[in-house]
């Protein structure tokens, strides 16, 4: 729970100070580490406010960080949970 706590912060932190490649990368990275990392997801809803275009492109368009969140999100529990059973096997 501790971990979970700095990761959040450290996500903050990175969303205001660093560029949003960084951030992008950090959220990617705790998605993969933590169970159900739905702060993540929050963290791109966010970012997809603040530096999504109004235009009809998706890559520039609003949900593009949101989207992708939640696909590594679904992709990496998906993952866990077939290792957690092979490993049981």
């Amino acid at each position: 729970m501790r971990e979970r706590i700095i990761a959040d912060i450290f996500v903050f932190c990175l969303f205001f100070w660093a560029p949003w490649q960084i951030t992008a990368v950090a959220v990617i990275v705790f998605i993969i580490l933590f169970e159900n990392y739905l702060e993540g997801t929050v963290a791109a809803l966010i970012a997809d406010s603040f530096y999504s275009l109004p235009e009809i492109s998706f890559w520039r368009g609003f949900g593009f960080f949101t989207l992708s969140s939640l696909l590594i999100l679904y992709i990496s529990s998906f993952a866990k949970s077939k290792i957690k059973i092979m490993a049981l096997d």
